[in-house]
């Protein structure tokens, strides 16, 4: 069982938490030589590393990237290669939501967000390749959503860019069809992890709060109600991986994406439901940011 990942060299984008963190775990319990983790977050990059290195020491590595700024990624897998002689899997997983009224997206905010969820997932991809070429083998999983599926309202520019990493995974999976380099993208619907206090974060950044700030807040954000819970979403994902799928869709909303494609005015009626609930929270949301308090009612979802 779990063959294909003993003795891996894996990279991890988006290491330090949530997904990418299990990710990296999940790799070590099934016999990885050496995981890189990689993430834009210093600090919980050192916990991250500290923690695995704990219980499989020896074989965690770490680098600070932000995938999103210019050559940092291909810089961090040329060290990662030159220092465990080879890279044979990549996860592609760092990445953000932007969950908003399409209308207040500032455009520099927007264009960072498309440097990080595709962007820099393109450009992962296109440096280990050639390392991936000349070894003859290889993986690259790339993060994407359901999002990226299904036109969910308020998501115009999280979805666009999750769309986008699907179509690139899918072309590659095809050109490269009939040989060992594997192309896969998994998206997720709904997981327990702090995916949901993301965007939050974000805006935090902006008013300048440190990462431990940052970090004692999301504490108090819960994810909606019924979302899988990340082990089990790993399970899935690993087993994807396993059986050779392309596209590895983690949880129930595989129901609504047949839907979608089944049925288009039965997958209008709840996309218009969604949306009635989302304008209602972020009506909300956006008088509460008026008078310099954070949202009063839960995201639904």
């Amino acid at each position: 069982m779990h063959e294909m990942f003993k003795n891996a060299i894996a990279i991890v984008t988006g290491a330090a938490s949530g997904f990418g963190f299990a990710i990296s775990k999940k790799l070590l319990d099934y016999g990885a030589a050496a995981v890189w983790l990689m993430d834009f977050n210093a600090l919980k990059l050192a916990e991250a590393q500290k923690q695995l290195n704990e219980e499989f020491p020896g074989r965690v590595f770490s680098k600070r990237v932000d995938i999103s700024v210019k050559g940092e990624i291909e810089a961090a897998i040329d060290e990662a290669c030159r220092v465990s002689g080879r890279i044979d899997m990549l996860f592609n997983n760092a990445g953000r939501p932007m969950t908003f009224p399409t209308s207040h997206i500032n455009p520099d905010d927007f264009r960072k967000l498309v440097d990080l969820n595709y962007i820099g997932v393109a450009m992962g991809t296109l440096k280990v390749l050639p390392m991936m070429e000349k070894a003859g083998k290889g993986y690259v999983i790339n993060a994407a959503s359901m999002g990226g599926l299904l036109p969910f309202p308020y998501q115009a520019a999280y979805a666009s860019t999750k769309a986008a990493v699907i179509s690139f995974t899918q072309c590659l999976a095809y050109e490269y069809d009939g040989t060992d380099i594997h192309f896969m993208q998994y998206s997720p619907t709904n997981v327990a992890t702090n995916i949901f206090f993301a965007q939050q974060a974000e805006e935090m950044r902006k008013a300048g709060k440190t990462e431990e700030e940052i970090a004692e807040a999301a504490k108090n954000t819960l994810p909606p109600e019924g979302a899988l819970r990340l082990d089990d979403a790993i399970d899935i994902l690993f087993e994807g991986i396993e059986k050779g799928e392309t596209n590895i869709i983690i949880g129930d909303d595989s129901k609504l994406y047949e839907m979608y494609c089944t049925n288009r005015q039965a997958f209008a009626e709840i996309a218009l439901e969604i949306g009635a609930k989302r304008r209602a929270f972020f009506n909300r949301a956006l008088e509460c940011a008026a008078l310099g308090l954070p949202p009063d009612v839960p995201f639904p979802g």
